[in-house]
């Protein structure tokens, strides 16, 4: 691995980006081509994702930042593998954005490659032969709050320094100075997708109906992969991919804070009420409203109640 990664090796073009409150804080991240990772990627991996090797039988798995890939991808690999055995590899072994593609032929299939990436940057095979894609949705207030504290952990750990204020965070995001950019921009490119001729091969998970609806959603994708499983298996795939039992799953192959799992947090719907001031709130809406009025996902996060879609 250390010579695959010596190999490849390059420069990384780093910028840095600060809260208008807190010019102080400087957040590195990777920028190519005006698309912004987290600093740890390889530019190299980032340029190379358009002739990524896809095979026949791999599904793709994407969604903006926080929306719910990891429970998702535990939810895929049940259902294709017919267990209900927890993979015991971090997801982060199958992301486009973060391994060469030797690393990932390496994986024996089926494989879920997944991504936060928009339509458009997916390997050109992937498109090409119209592999099945999921894509996750999630409201982008519970996103920036879940964000938010997933990288107040991340700079602990990293940097031993603390976050910026939650407001100062959310227009960061709001304005895609972030790495993966604008979730407005992300949303409504993957929504274009689906107007074309690409509909057929693109499900849209919600991540929660996937809360409220566990089997109902788990029975939507086994459909949509023609995986053919039953009612039972896909209530123990369910109960399997509960927030608790992948906490204690999952912890042996993810970054730990203080013993506890980072990545997995609460999973809950509409925490971000804990968070938004009136005036975030007013101010989010205005952004949103500007963004979102011509999508025909609009209605799903313009309010706080939980709109059913299924």
């Amino acid at each position: 691995m250390l010579q695959l990664m010596l190999e490849h090796s390059t420069v990384m073009p780093v910028i840095h980006v600060s809260p208008e409150n807190h010019p102080q804080a400087k957040y590195p991240l990777l920028e190519v081509n005006g698309w912004r990772f987290p600093c740890d990627f390889n530019e190299e991996v980032i340029r190379n994702i358009p002739e990524v090797d896809i095979r026949d039988d791999d599904v793709m798995l994407c969604g903006y930042m926080r929306s719910g890939t990891h429970w998702c991808f535990e939810v895929i690999n049940m259902l294709l593998r017919k267990s209900v055995d927890t993979i015991p590899h971090p997801k982060e072994h199958f992301h486009l954005e973060q391994k060469f593609n030797e690393e990932l032929a390496q994986h024996p299939s089926p494989r879920v490659l997944n991504g936060h990436m928009h339509f458009d940057r997916l390997p050109k095979a992937a498109i090409e032969k119209k592999v099945k894609v999921i894509y996750v949705l999630r409201d982008p207030r519970d996103i920036a709050c879940s964000w938010y504290q997933l990288m107040g952990k991340y700079l602990r750990i990293r940097d031993k320094v603390e976050i910026c204020p939650f407001a100062d965070w959310l227009k960061l995001f709001v304005n895609g100075e972030l790495a993966w950019g604008s979730w407005f921009d992300h949303v409504t490119n993957w929504e274009k997708a689906m107007a074309n001729d690409h509909t057929s091969s693109i499900l849209v998970v919600r991540f929660e109906d996937l809360v409220t609806q566990p089997v109902r959603q788990i029975e939507r994708i086994d459909k949509f992969l023609n995986t053919k499983t039953d009612e039972t298996f896909r209530t123990r795939v369910a109960e399997k991919c509960s927030l608790d039992n992948m906490k204690q799953d999952k912890l042996a192959v993810t970054e730990k804070l203080d013993g506890r799992s980072v990545h997995y947090n609460q999973g809950k719907i509409g925490t971000w009420q804990n968070w938004f001031s009136g005036e975030l709130s007013q101010y989010f809406n205005r952004v949103y409203d500007e963004k979102m009025k011509d999508s025909k996902f609009y209605d799903l996060y313009r309010k706080s109640e939980i709109v059913n879609t299924s």
